[in-house]
C-alpha cells in the first residue's frame, strides 16, 4: 500500500520556479527587454542597481503595474490530443522609493521577482500529473548606497514571502480523487551592487542578489476512497524551495538623443537539486521530485530615443530554461523565453512622468523526455501590458 500511495503522490512536489522568474520589474526597463542594471535616470534602479542612485539626486519614487496573460498548450507526441491552460490576467505590482543626498543614498524596492503558474482543465489527459501549480513570491529589498566619485556601491537585504499552491487529480484505478496543497513561507537574503561612471557617455553596473531559501508549510487536503483514508487524511505539509543567486552585468551608453542598454544575467538555478514535500501523518510517504536544474545566462537589450518630453523605447531578450527535458512535466512546463518589447514615456509635469510598455513573449516549444511523465510537448505565448508613473523632483 505504501508503494501505491508514493506513486500517487509523487508529482505533488513539482513546482518549477525557473519559468516563473519575472523580468518585468518596472515600466521603464520592461520596455527595453528588462535591461536596467546600469540606469541612473530611473527610480527603478532601486531594484536593478541601487548603487547607481548615490548621485545626490534627491527623492525618486516609481510605481508600475504589469498585466500578464500567458497561453500555454500541451500536445501529445502522437498528435492524438491538445490541451490549453485556463489562463487569467495576473497583475504583479512594483514600487521603488529612494532618497540621495551628497555621497549617500537609501531606499527600498517592493516587487514580485517570482510569480505565476499554470492552470490546466480539470479533465485534461494529464490531470493525474497536474491541474494547478501557482507560485507567488513578494520581495521587500531595502538598501543603502555610497559614492566614491566614479565608483558607487550599495548593500542591502531582501525579505521574501511566498505562497505555493498545487492541485492534481489522484487515480485510484476504479475511482478518482484529488490533493490540494496550500503552503506559505518566508525567507531572507543579501544583496550588493556597484556602479561605475566609466565615461560621461558610459555607465557600467554589477549587481548580486543572493539566494533565498523559503520554508513552506500549510495544509494538504485529500479526496480519496475509504480504503486509502488512513494514509491520506487532511493534514499539514511542508517543503522548501531555493530562489537562486543572481548576478547581473549591465551597461548604459548614450550618444546624443539615443541610448542603448544591455544586461547579462546569470542565475544559479543548480541550487535546486530536488524538491521534497513532507506530510505530518507518518503513514503518508514523502513526495520527492529530482530537479537537476542547470545555471542559465539571459541576455536583455534595448534602446531609446528622446525628444523633448517624449522617450520611445524598444528591446528584446532571450531567457533560457533551467529545466532539462528529462524533468519537463505538466506541473512545470518550463520553456526558454524569447521576447520583444516596446514602450514610451512622457513627462506630464516637471516632476512627473508616465510610462507604458507592451511585450510579446514566445515560450519555445519543448518535448519531454521524462520516463515518469506522459509523452507530450509544451509551448505557447504570453502578452504583457504595463504602465507606470514616476516622481523625480
Amino acid at each position: 500500500m505504501k508503494t501505491t500511495i508514493a506513486t500517487i503522490l509523487f508529482a505533488t512536489a513539482t513546482a518549477s520556479a525557473g519559468g516563473l522568474a519575472v523580468g518585468e520589474q518596472n515600466a521603464v526597463s520592461a520596455a527595453t527587454g528588462g535591461a536596467g542594471a546600469a540606469r541612473t535616470d530611473d527610480p527603478g534602479a532601486a531594484w536593478h542597481d541601487p548603487a547607481a542612485l548615490a548621485d545626490d539626486g534627491g527623492w525618486r519614487v516609481g510605481l508600475s503595474l504589469a498585466l500578464a496573460h500567458p497561453d500555454l498548450q500541451a500536445r501529445a507526441m502522437d498528435g492524438s490530443w491538445t490541451a490549453d491552460t485556463d489562463s487569467a490576467w495576473s497583475t504583479p505590482p512594483h514600487l521603488d522609493a529612494s532618497y540621495a543626498q551628497g555621497r549617500w543614498a537609501a531606499g527600498i524596492a517592493l516587487g514580485v521577482p517570482f510569480g505565476g503558474g499554470v492552470q490546466w482543465p480539470a479533465t485534461w489527459p494529464g490531470a493525474v500529473e497536474a491541474v494547478q501549480t501557482q507560485l507567488m513570491v513578494l520581495r521587500a529589498a531595502p538598501f543603502a548606497a555610497w559614492s566614491f566619485g566614479k565608483l558607487r556601491v550599495s548593500a542591502g537585504v531582501h525579505l521574501d514571502a511566498g505562497r505555493l499552491q498545487i492541485q492534481r487529480n489522484l487515480d485510484f484505478i476504479d475511482t478518482q480523487g484529488d490533493v490540494r496543497l496550500d503552503l506559505s513561507g518566508r525567507g531572507a537574503g543579501v544583496d550588493a551592487a556597484m556602479y561605475v561612471q566609466a565615461r560621461p557617455d558610459l555607465g557600467v553596473g554589477l549587481v548580486y542578489r543572493g539566494r533565498t531559501t523559503i520554508d513552506f508549510d500549510g495544509n494538504a487536503n485529500f479526496t480519496a476512497p475509504d480504503a486509502f483514508s488512513e494514509k491520506t487524511p487532511d493534514q499539514t505539509a511542508k517543503t522548501s524551495m531555493t530562489m537562486p543567486d543572481v548576478l547581473v552585468l549591465g551597461a548604459h551608453y548614450t550618444r546624443g538623443a539615443y541610448a542603448a542598454v544591455l544586461d547579462l544575467e546569470w542565475a544559479n538555478w543548480s541550487v535546486n537539486e530536488r524538491t521534497t514535500v513532507s506530510f505530518a501523518n507518518e503513514s503518508t510517504p514523502e513526495a520527492v521530485q529530482v530537479n537537476d536544474w542547470h545555471d542559465t545566462v539571459a541576455v536583455r537589450a534595448g534602446g531609446e530615443w528622446t525628444r523633448d518630453r517624449l522617450v520611445v523605447r524598444a528591446g528584446g531578450y532571450y531567457d533560457p530554461s533551467p529545466v532539462p527535458t528529462a524533468h519537463l512535466t505538466p506541473s512545470s512546463p518550463d520553456a526558454s523565453r524569447l521576447g520583444l518589447t516596446a514602450g514610451a514615456s512622457y513627462r506630464i509635469a516637471p516632476a512627473w512622468s508616465a510610462d507604458l510598455f507592451a511585450e510579446r513573449m514566445w515560450l519555445l516549444r519543448r518535448e519531454t523526455t521524462s520516463t515518469d511523465s506522459m509523452p507530450a510537448s509544451y509551448g505557447g505565448t504570453a502578452l504583457v501590458l504595463g504602465a507606470g508613473v514616476r516622481w523625480t523632483p
